[in-house]
């Protein structure tokens, strides 16, 4: 008896130890499924999806659940909006330097030199426009200098998700407003080149700056709000064949991403916000249609006005009026978004009910 069970024991353990590794098997099948292997995370195209986040809860955001609130579904799974990873109070001091150097190139230098040189000088009127031309531009040349150079340097932690831009140096926002910054510089190197520039042309590159910002925005806001899909371009990580987002919210990550260095880290925290929160896309198409109608409503008139009265109170009108309004809609965009994304965090879990 005793030699008969002990010639069993092979056998009894080759069948356990063949059920216990089928186990084991779809136990890793089923983990692999609810969670991405870390190998595969770890190449290149899997790392570019998998960077860390946090969800309202301080999760961290894996793969699959950036992929479900990517596409639209799966809010219940969330008991909050996806945070975003950027605090503006971190960046006060960035934030105020280029503030200054951006109103000091667009409303300080060119009417302090105009109006200094102009009544405190015999220079005749073509010298002192030909220094102001030449120091137009400096401060936000060196940003977009700069913002390629980081996404340049830095490479798939800068560019926007899903592959690069087609030009590895620039996201859709520096796309964007290359066009209006190009109109402003040709309507102050034109105009400023006879003996005796015209004053009221000289005071338009900002007006109609606001005008052509304004109409890409409308154009792009129809798009958005009728759900077109992006067919021969790609608006930063929103890439073609799919619905065109607000450039509100293009700028909002790709400024944050580049110039606050969230990097795609707060790319992929922006895409899961926008595509979980409808209340968070309506805040942001109600920014899109407010700088947009006030853009070409303040540039058109400032452009119509200068023909108008004389040419020193022009040229004052040009450059500081889209400056002022500027300041003003920053500041109004600032509360607003406060009270909205307040009220975002009350109402979450009846909005979530409801859409459900």
């Amino acid at each position: 008896m005793t030699g008969k069970v002990e010639s069993g024991k092979p056998g009894i353990d080759t069948k356990l130890q063949k059920k216990s590794s089928e186990l084991d098997t779809g136990a890793r099948q089923v983990e692999n499924v609810a969670k991405p292997a870390r190998s595969a995370t770890r190449t290149k195209g899997s790392s570019d999806a998998s960077s860390p986040s946090t969800l309202a809860d301080g999760a961290k955001l894996d793969t699959h659940t950036f992929n479900t609130l990517s596409h639209g579904d799966s809010r219940r799974r969330i008991d909050g909006p996806p945070r975003l990873p950027f605090d503006l109070r971190q960046h006060k001091l960035s934030i105020a330097i280029f503030a200054f150097l951006a109103y000091a190139e667009c409303c300080f230098i060119p009417l302090g030199l105009y109006y200094g040189l102009s009544k405190g000088t015999s220079m005749r009127s073509g010298l002192y426009f030909a220094v102001i031309t030449s120091l137009f531009g400096f401060v936000s040349g060196y940003e977009f200098a700069m913002r390629s150079w980081r996404i340049m340097r830095y490479g798939e932690d800068f560019r926007p998700l899903y592959g690069s831009q087609y030009f590895r140096g620039s996201d859709a926002t520096q796309y964007v407003l290359l066009t209006p910054f190009t109109i402003m510089t040709i309507i102050q190197v034109v105009f400023s080149c006879p003996r005796y520039p015209s004053v009221r042309a000289l005071a338009l590159p900002m007006p109609v700056g606001l005008i052509v910002i304004g109409g890409i925005f409308v154009v792009n806001g129809v798009a958005a709000q009728r759900g077109w899909r992006l067919m021969h371009i790609r608006l930063s990580s929103h890439v073609r064949n799919t619905v065109c987002p607000p450039l509100t919210f293009v700028f909002l990550e790709d400024v944050c991403a580049v110039d606050g260095q969230g990097g795609k880290r707060y790319r992929k925290a922006a895409m899961a916000r926008y595509h979980a929160s409808p209340h968070f896309r309506a805040m942001l198409m109600k920014l899109q249609w407010f700088w947009a109608i006030s853009a070409i409503v303040v540039g058109a008139a400032v452009t119509v006005v200068i023909w108008f009265i004389r040419e020193d109170v022009a040229y004052g009108l040009g450059w500081g009026v889209p400056s002022f309004w500027t300041a003003v809609g920053i500041w109004l965009t600032v509360v607003w978004v406060q009270r909205e994304l307040r009220i975002e965090k009350v109402t979450w879990i009846p909005d979530r009910v409801t859409s459900a």
